[in-house]
């Protein structure tokens, strides 16, 4: 027979933050904040590398990979 996971029994439940402490929601916001700019920015800078690689081998024209690169910088300073 399987196992029902599907219910919990409050009195096991295992609570690893010191008694009478709630989230520090600012410092909690803050982290998160940090985390989507740093991976909006990575992605940014990830695929301008991209592009470059691509220019310098001449896969792609220069001119693409700066209009490209421009265009996401300015989309993720606009709407991040």
């Amino acid at each position: 027979m399987a196992a029902n996971h599907d219910q919990h029994d409050a009195s096991t439940h295992v609570s690893h933050a010191p008694a009478g402490s709630g989230m520090d929601y600012p410092e909690h916001e803050r982290t998160f904040s940090l985390f989507s700019d740093l991976i909006a920015w990575g992605t940014v800078f990830s695929v301008i590398f991209t592009l470059l690689i691509g220019a310098v081998t001449s896969l792609i024209p220069w001119s693409l990979a700066l209009v490209v690169s421009a265009m996401m910088v300015g989309i993720v300073m606009k709407f991040f």
